[in-house]
């Protein structure tokens, strides 16, 4: 997933528009000003991209992750029913591997 997380987003533009430049003139952008957007906005997609651990999402300790529990990382809930492999409505140690 290359997404950007909002924040991100909304300060890297906020320094394109706002360092020595205008919305319809980004001729005028100073180099730190850019480098700085990049720069936010390479840190926002390492983030976005991060995988959380298993432990970090067993909330109760119990060595599975339920569906309540997934919901806590967005592309996790989306792809828990495929993981799911035995359809017991949790996730192991060995179905949250092949979670990517």
């Amino acid at each position: 997933m290359n997404r950007w997380p909002e924040p991100c987003r909304r300060r890297a533009i906020s320094l394109l528009v706002t360092e020595g430049s205008t919305m319809t003139r980004f001729s005028r952008m100073t180099v730190p000003a850019v480098l700085a957007s990049l720069g936010i906005l390479a840190a926002g997609s390492a983030l976005a991209q991060a995988k959380p651990s298993f432990e970090s999402l067993d909330k109760n300790g119990d060595g599975k992750i339920s569906l309540s529990e997934a919901s806590n990382d967005d592309a996790l809930f989306v792809a828990f029913k495929s993981l799911d492999s035995n359809k017991d409505g949790e996730l192991t140690r060995e179905e949250f591997a092949k979670y990517k």
